[in-house]
Parts: structure tokens; sequence; C-alpha cells
């Protein structure tokens, strides 16, 4: 969390999470606590499920990361 002390209040933050699912929370709950600080991209093909104004891609993590390098490729 020093990390995050060293960003400063005007930071903004891009969390992405892949395959975090809802049997073992912590990662799903530490992101969301980060979001306010950016925007989430939760990543999980079965438990997308993200805060509202945030993202969810229900994908695996191979296929969204392919997808979304050919989206920046243009």
């Amino acid at each position: 969390v020093q990390w995050l002390r060293r960003l400063g209040r005007t930071a903004r933050l891009a969390i992405v999470e892949f395959g975090a699912g809802t049997a073992v929370p912590t990662v799903r709950a530490f992101s969301e606590t980060l979001a306010p600080l950016g925007t989430l991209i939760r990543i999980n093909p079965r438990e997308p499920e993200a805060p509202e104004g945030h993202l969810s891609i229900p994908l695996g993590a191979l296929e969204a990361i392919r997808r979304l390098d050919a989206l920046l490729k243009g």
C-alpha cells in the first residue's frame, strides 16, 4: 500500500483483475477498495460482475488479453 501513498491524490488507476471469483473474495475486495481511485476492469468468464461505473468482461484471461491487444493495435 506504500506505493499507493506515493502516487498522490490526483493519480487515476486502472485496476485490471483476471479470474478472481467469489469463492475466495480477497482479491475482489481489494480491487473494489481501489476502484474509487480509477477504473476497475474485472475479467472473469463466470463471475464478471463489477461495481456500477466499472467494466465487466465475461471472458477468460487469455481471450480478453488477445481482444484488448487487437483493439489497441487498431
